[in-house]
């Protein structure tokens, strides 16, 4: 239960970081980052675990290091 818990955490945490940059929609990072939307929407619900590729392309859009976005 608790790898579930960190999980939704990190979701949550990316989620905030997108509104916080100024991107309204999940489509608009897909868009930014090169990552397919219905991979940031999984991400950010805690569906799927962060991969270092989709962290650091994440991380040159929306700021910070990606090791912020890692699982």
């Amino acid at each position: 239960m608790s790898e579930k818990k960190e999980a939704v955490y990190h979701g949550q945490k990316l989620r905030q970081a997108r509104l916080k940059a100024a991107i309204g929609s999940q489509k608009e990072l897909a868009e930014k980052t090169g990552i397919p939307a219905n991979i940031i929407s999984d991400l950010e619900r805690g569906k799927r675990r962060m991969s270092p590729s989709w962290a650091r392309r994440i991380a040159e859009v929306l700021g910070g290091d990606w090791t912020d976005y890692a699982d």
